[in-house]
């Protein structure tokens, strides 16, 4: 009988996590499928560790970390906990979609999988519902560079094999990307999947004002770090055309006489993205602008502190 813990990195996720765990218990569970939950509390600040506790009664084991060292860390702490077969991450703001995801794993386990990556969606109807959905249909078409550790399923001695996650990823930004590209030097496509079906519900409520600080901080600290692993790989991504040190020229220029207009662009995305009316084809610009500012503005504060 296969085994499978499903491993949700936890960092001051009181807002989210008991919707996130209430998902998987309303998951249909195969009889030939052994599974267990472990929630990795990294050291957070607000209740979280209480909220694990509350659900150890249904299962889910508790793993303290004890350094606040990332995402990346966080995850590879679980796996050290778990014997399971396979790993399946679910990130602590995405609840599984309906309630045949585990049967899906067990599916693809059957078939001999090494690793398959699901989608994270939005249910709502409101702009960052739709925009999570299109999000989803983007990176569905932009076939392995489109995978995410949102939601994905993972053979633990493969995991185990490439390492986990790379620790030198602290901040936010380009962990999975890597994780990705280093699974790919490893294993052929047969044994790597996307599984569409396989999917999450991404907390719909987004402050854009953290989007734009996430993009800020995966330009100054996370970018060199994957550009020097994967430097063909960064170049593939449209991180590279908003980088100072890969941008055109011209792009650069632009990006630069922007600046001072970021706060009011800013505001205008906050605006524009809090009224359910907004359409995607005015939203869906806009954010991507101002993101593209932010991360600049990184990878300028990234050159300034060589």
């Amino acid at each position: 009988m296969p085994s499978l813990d499903i491993v949700i990195p936890a960092y001051n996720a009181e807002h989210c996590l008991s919707r996130t765990l209430e998902s998987i218990f309303r998951q249909t569970v195969p009889a030939d499928l052994e599974f267990g939950v472990i929630v990795v509390n990294n050291r957070s600040t607000d209740s979280t560790g209480a909220l694990i506790d509350h659900w150890a009664e249904q299962g889910v084991r508790r793993v303290d970390h004890q350094e606040c060292q990332g995402r990346s860390s966080t995850i590879n702490a679980g796996a050290a906990a778990s014997n399971a077969d396979f790993l399946f991450i679910l990130d602590a703001d995405c609840q599984l979609f309906g309630s045949d995801s585990l049967v899906l794993a067990n599916t693809v386990i059957a078939k001999g999988i090494d690793a398959g990556f699901g989608y994270a969606t939005g249910v709502s109807d409101d702009f960052w519902g739709r925009y999570q959905r299109r999000l989803e249909t983007d990176r569905v078409a932009s076939g392995w560079r489109g995978w995410t550790t949102q939601c994905c399923l993972i053979r633990r001695e493969l995991f185990e094999a490439i390492g986990g996650f790379p620790t030198e990823y602290r901040y936010y930004g380009f962990e999975d990307r890597d994780f990705v590209c280093r699974l790919m030097s490893m294993k052929n496509n047969k044994s790597l999947e996307s599984l569409p079906s396989l999917r999450a519900v991404h907390e719909d409520e987004t402050n854009i004002m953290d989007v734009f600080k996430k993009m800020y901080i995966a330009g100054r600290y996370s970018s060199e770090i994957f550009k020097s692993n994967f430097p063909g790989e960064y170049l593939e991504t449209i991180y590279a055309s908003v980088d100072l040190d890969t941008a055109p020229k011209y792009r650069v220029l632009l990006l630069r006489s922007l600046q001072p207009l970021s706060p009011l662009l800013a505001w205008i995305a906050s605006f524009l993205c809090n009224r359910q009316i907004t359409p995607l084809v005015v939203g869906r610009p806009v954010i991507k602008l101002c993101s593209a500012l932010s991360y600049f503005h990184g990878t300028v504060d990234r050159k300034r502190a060589v």
